[in-house]
């Protein structure tokens, strides 16, 4: 059952969204990082569109490929990633949600842009620190506010 809830981004967009930040990070496109993960291509689009939710064996699998370019230091780096992603997005007036939601009629499209500015500055912070520090400690979400 869809719901409709104002300002509402689903946890799956979040994570897709981070999903295709590292994977442009590391310079891929969805056929090349697919192929090296042995998945069809579809999937993967699916999972950085939010149109499916990645599920723990996926991912393990993303993460083992964001350790090895040391794009992350640890499993668990990208739920750490949601986690700050989801809270950054509270702050500013989005309710995250588990599960889809409908856009109320007449409400304007300023989630998916404000998701993608909040995605792109956390995940920038995110490797500009795993650069100072290859292995961070774990950070509480949280984090100074902007």
């Amino acid at each position: 059952m869809i719901m409709s809830i104002p300002h509402a981004v689903d946890l799956s967009s979040i994570i897709g969204r981070i999903v295709a930040s590292l994977r442009q990070e590391l310079g891929l496109s969805q056929a090349a990082l697919s192929q090296r993960m042995q998945w069809d291509r579809s999937l993967l689009a699916r999972i950085e569109a939010g149109r499916n939710t990645a599920n723990i064996d996926n991912l393990f699998e993303l993460e083992e490929v964001f350790l090895a370019k040391d794009l992350i230091a640890s499993h668990g780096d990208l739920l750490e990633l949601c986690s700050r992603v989801a809270h950054e997005a509270e702050r500013r007036g989005l309710r995250p949600v588990v599960g889809r939601s409908a856009k109320p009629q007449g409400q304007p499209s300023v989630e998916t842009a404000t998701l993608d500015r909040i995605v792109a500055r956390i995940v920038d912070d995110w490797l500009e620190a795993m650069k100072e520090d290859p292995a961070p400690e774990p950070q509480s979400t949280r984090r100074r506010r902007r």
